[in-house]
């Protein structure tokens, strides 16, 4: 279970990062940055929202090890101060109980399938609807014979169908197997096919569909997290101006109109339309008045903003990479519901050790410590102290030795002389 909440909140956190800069770039005119560079930066984000790459640099520098030489140096607090010691981590590690962390993981697991379940429903009940009504489109026509030269030029080589559909108003692209570009049966002959296929198979080129089906993962991992789901509207806008932009890229100004009328007559088959499956060419709102104004005015890239936009892109990074190693830092720690009942008292523990000694409880041992402590010392009585171990102190078997023979043996020998004088003159008298 720590590996999950780790793995959870470092993907959390460096996401969201980045996803926090792309927020404050809508105070600065769209203008400033291009198309391309911001759809970039919304792909860092998702990358970091799937991948575990702090977790991957750990795993490298592990393969790695710096060796270290410390000098260790005596260590004589412990005889200038009397008592025991007992230093107290500076930062205390956060714990969590097992409980509360199953209960965490499992809610995050049902939300999850939830979403993916309910999303994966949404596609496969669209495309039945696209299967019901869908028409093939003549091989023979001429829409079918302008696909291949289109394709020619933009360098594809996969297989890309056309079908036509009575339930949709907007040119779209989808499937990741089997891509389909379905056109409205009707309001078509409006519409600039060329530009639409063009639009179309530059989505097809860039792999914007696996864009989006990551999209739907990463939301279905962090479905808790608002910043996802911002981050999927963002991704969606920004890959269709750096697709127009892809487009109009060399057109004069009189073609750029005509895309853009060629936007505006398909703008109302947009509605109603699961933009998270497939990629169209309509916007509708302040999308469209922005795709509309940034197509007009696509200018090349010069150097100095090249410069600020990749300095902008690693000064991220490295903020994300940054946040992240704090947050596997800081990430609680599983423990058993005894252990974290006692991690959450050493605080006061070593509070009542630290006030004991020193101010509410002073023991006997103590104050005589601190009242010899205070006796002065003469030079003499030092200099006895020293003498005293080489002079004074012999061993107990010396002693014995020493008083063995004068004590108990002569003792012994006057009692029986004493004994055998008296009975003599016991006789005597019996005479």
């Amino acid at each position: 279970m720590n590996t999950i909440l780790v793995l959870l909140s470092t993907l959390t956190v460096a996401g969201s990062v980045v996803v926090a800069f792309i927020l404050l770039l809508r105070l600065a005119p769209f203008q400033v940055f291009p198309a391309k560079w911001r759809f970039g930066i919304g792909k860092m984000a998702l990358g970091l929202y799937l991948l575990p790459i702090f977790l991957v640099f750990n795993w490298m520098f592990s393969l790695f090890p710096f060796s270290t030489t410390v000098n260790e140096l005596p260590i004589t607090a412990q005889h200038v101060i009397p008592g025991s010691f007992h230093p107290t981590p500076a930062i205390q590690v956060q714990t969590i109980p097992a409980n509360t962390a199953l209960t965490f993981i499992c809610l995050w697991v049902i939300g999850a399938i939830a979403f993916a379940a309910w999303q994966t429903y949404c596609y496969h009940r669209f495309i039945k609807t696209l299967k019901l009504t869908r028409t093939s489109v003549p091989m023979t026509g001429e829409i079918a014979m302008l696909l291949p030269a289109i394709k020619e030029s933009l360098g594809l080589k996969s297989e890309v169908r056309l079908a036509y559909s009575a339930l949709i108003r907007s040119p779209f692209l989808i499937g990741l197997r089997k891509p389909t570009i379905y056109l409205p049966l009707k309001n078509s002959a409006n519409v600039d096919i060329r530009m639409v296929f063009h639009h179309e198979l530059i989505h097809l080129k860039r792999k914007d569909l696996w864009i989006k089906a990551l999209i739907l993962v990463a939301r279905a991992l962090h479905w808790f997290n608002p910043l996802v789901h911002m981050l999927s509207k963002d991704i969606h806008t920004w890959s269709e101006l750096s697709c127009d932009e892809e487009v109009v890229k060399g057109m004069s100004l009189a073609d750029r109109k005509r895309y853009g009328e060629t936007i505006l007559n398909v703008v109302a088959g947009s509605r109603n339309l699961p933009i998270q499956f497939c990629s169209s060419l309509s916007g509708e709102g302040k999308q469209l008045k922005r795709r509309l104004i940034f197509m007009l005015n696509v200018k090349n890239v010069n150097k100095k903003t090249f410069v600020i936009a990749i300095s902008t892109l690693f000064a991220v990074a490295a903020i994300s990479t940054v946040t992240t190693a704090w947050a596997s830092s800081n990430t609680p720690r599983v423990v058993a519901s005894e252990e974290a009942s006692a991690v959450t008292r050493p605080s006061q523990q070593t509070d009542g050790r630290e006030d004991a000694p020193t101010v509410t409880r002073p023991s006997a041992q103590a104050a005589v410590r601190d009242e010899v402590s205070v006796v002065p010392r003469s030079d003499d009585q030092v200099v006895a102290r020293e003498e005293v171990p080489a002079v004074t102190r012999p061993s107990a078997q010396e002693v014995v030795r020493k008083e063995s023979p004068v004590v108990t043996r002569p003792a012994a020998q006057e009692a029986v002389r004493e004994e055998a004088s008296v009975v003599p003159a016991q006789a005597a008298s019996r005479h």
